[in-house]
């Protein structure tokens, strides 16, 4: 694990989010160095509900946010 996936794992912990949508996020995120970066700051900055996060990350995988995913 990488220092940033750590620091994402570290900062969606501390905002309780769930196993399981820990883990979907990692997979997910681990695609993208690009989106690793702008979940982090996303992260950092809004300190997002789970639901918010679940809409932030499904909106990268459709193309919403200007991040490509593999």
């Amino acid at each position: 694990m990488t220092s940033k996936e750590s620091a994402l794992l570290a900062q969606m912990q501390d905002l309780g989010y769930s196993n399981g949508m820990i883990v979907t996020a990692m997979r997910i995120l681990g695609q993208s160095k690009a989106a690793q970066d702008d979940a982090l700051l996303y992260l950092y900055d809004e300190q997002p509900s789970e639901s918010q996060f679940i809409d932030y990350v499904a909106s990268l995988c459709v193309g919403k946010n200007q991040i490509e995913l593999p």
